[in-house]
């Protein structure tokens, strides 16, 4: 490898060092690094939220070049007595940083560091993205090509700022010092780096497997399978919540306990997970009906079965938003009025860049009574929305706050074990349960199979460059992919009843 390690590279390796060896010298493995449409908004988003933050720095001008030849041109800009730089670029010993903003510091004509990012706070949580080791790591390079900080700072989005008529950009970001922080990882940061420079230049692939076998399987890098041959597709890294359990998935892995069926009786495991090994090695489902029985009689009629797409954009695009606060666009409603009636449906997709709040709350008021139960999967969510509206639309909040009251989550039914089925495989998720359950309902033939895609999709459809024909497209396909997530609610329901008969 003769490239430079950037600072993503760098926080690449923390999260998994095979993983990124395996990204920088096995180009055939490609196309398990291509980014999902969901964290290339991730990717755009960013990019936005730096964009929009430049504008704190008015005097700043940006490197657009790169490589050596950006280099150049930082150099010049500093040479010149420029206030404020963007994407000033260092390479050095092996490293390479592209900084987002260096500001000159006026008393001691040192530089000061700002890292922005598109959260709400600052990570300093341990492994893959963490700022302060993102920092120190461009502190060092920095120093390596004697640029002196004196401060560093991460900028990010200020999660108490509501947006009210046009956008205050000073408001809506906030810069916390991390200086002492930054100073006190250095010393290790640079260690790791010349670890990870070592390691990343060697041309025969490291043996063995990954650090990622350690963790549960939502912690896996993208080469996991590659490296780790040994771990069937379905193993002890899918058990409920071991991720959390680190000891115990460290003892299965350690005794080469991969599959379900290794996994030893004297291993101290939670009843969901030992319940997950009991109905895989059964190939049958756990099913308590009397429990199931007592949940769900004291629902009563009509039953709203409810969900909602949403879009939670870092820059608040309307007034009355926070930063990532839920935009619903879209909500699909099934009713059934009593036991014995078809479901009635009713769907709404807001079609304009414009807030949808209060379109969506009057079709609600319309169809949900004051009597009855309104169910959803996963309900902290949907009540979390209504909460929202009724912030925003106060001539609202009256029906708003009585349907908060009115929630119950079908998916206590499965958290609780009162059902659990073997191909679930350790999760409570709509659509896990759905095709168990009801098979003839399928997600995964839809053109939209998941929020994060409905969420982008919706964007892309209002967005002008967008055809009449793809536009028209994509909204038939957010209808049927929310359609089916209360429809499935339903049919769950109806499944449940019959084999409580």
């Amino acid at each position: 490898m003769t490239r430079p390690i950037s600072k993503t590279n760098f926080l690449d390796f923390l999260f998994c060092s095979k993983n990124l060896w395996l990204k920088l010298h096995k180009p055939e493995l490609l196309e398990q690094f291509t980014l999902s449409d969901y964290e290339q908004h991730l990717v755009e988003e960013g990019n936005e939220v730096e964009s929009v933050a430049h504008n704190l720095f008015p005097n700043g001008i940006e490197v657009k070049s790169y490589g050596d030849e950006a280099c150049r041109e930082t150099t010049r800009l500093i040479a010149a007595g420029v206030s404020s730089i963007f994407q000033a670029t260092f390479i050095i010993d092996g490293f390479q940083v592209r900084s987002d903003v260096l500001v000159r510091n006026a008393e001691t004509g040192g530089w000061d560091l700002y890292e922005i990012k598109g959260t709400s706070a600052v990570n300093e949580s341990a492994g893959d993205r963490n700022h302060i080791d993102d920092l120190a790591f461009q502190a060092s390079v920095l120093r390596r090509s004697g640029v002196t900080v004196e401060k560093c700072y991460v900028m990010h989005l200020n999660n108490e700022y509501v947006r009210a008529g046009e956008l205050d950009i000073a408001e809506l970001f906030k810069s916390e010092d991390v200086t002492d922080k930054v100073r006190e990882r250095l010393p290790a940061v640079e260690t790791q780096m010349e670890v990870a420079r070592e390691y990343l230049t060697k041309d025969t692939e490291p043996k063995g497997g990954c650090e990622c076998i350690y963790k549960g399987r939502s912690g896996h890098c993208t080469t996991f399978k590659y490296s780790n041959p040994q771990v069937p597709e379905y193993s002890v890294h899918d058990l409920s919540r071991i991720g959390l359990s680190k000891k115990k998935l460290q003892t299965m892995v350690e005794n080469k306990m991969f599959a379900l069926d290794d996994v030893s009786e004297d291993i101290e495991l939670s009843d969901t997970q030992r319940n997950q090994i009991t109905v895989h090695r059964r190939n049958a489902p756990i099913i308590d009906t009397d429990a199931i029985r007592a949940e769900l009689e004291p629902l009563s009629f009509p039953l709203y079965f409810l969900d909602y797409e949403t879009f939670s954009p870092a820059i608040p695009l309307f007034s009355g938003y926070r930063p990532f606060d839920k935009i619903p666009f879209q909500f699909s409603l099934h009713i059934l009025h009593d036991s014995h009636s078809e479901s009635e449906h009713v769907e709404y997709l807001h079609m304009e860049q414009t807030d949808p709040s209060e379109a969506v709350v009057k079709i609600l008021e319309e169809h949900i009574l004051p009597e009855g139960t309104i169910i959803a999967w996963n309900k902290s969510f949907e009540m979390d929305v209504h909460k929202k509206l009724a912030a925003r639309l106060p001539d609202y909040r009256p029906f708003l706050e009585r349907t908060i009251a009115m929630f119950y989550d079908l998916k206590d039914v499965f958290h609780k074990q009162h059902y659990v089925h073997p191909e679930f495989k350790g999760s409570v998720s709509i659509k896990k349960v759905l095709p168990a359950l009801v098979p003839s309902l399928q997600y995964k033939e839809l053109g939209i199979h998941g929020g994060a895609q409905a969420s982008d999709a919706w964007w892309t459809m209002l967005s002008p460059s967008t055809s009449t024909m793809e536009r028209e497209l994509i909204a038939s396909d957010l209808k049927t992919y929310c359609k089916l997530d209360t429809y499935a609610m339903y049919a769950i329901w109806k499944h449940l009843q019959e084999i409580m008969l």
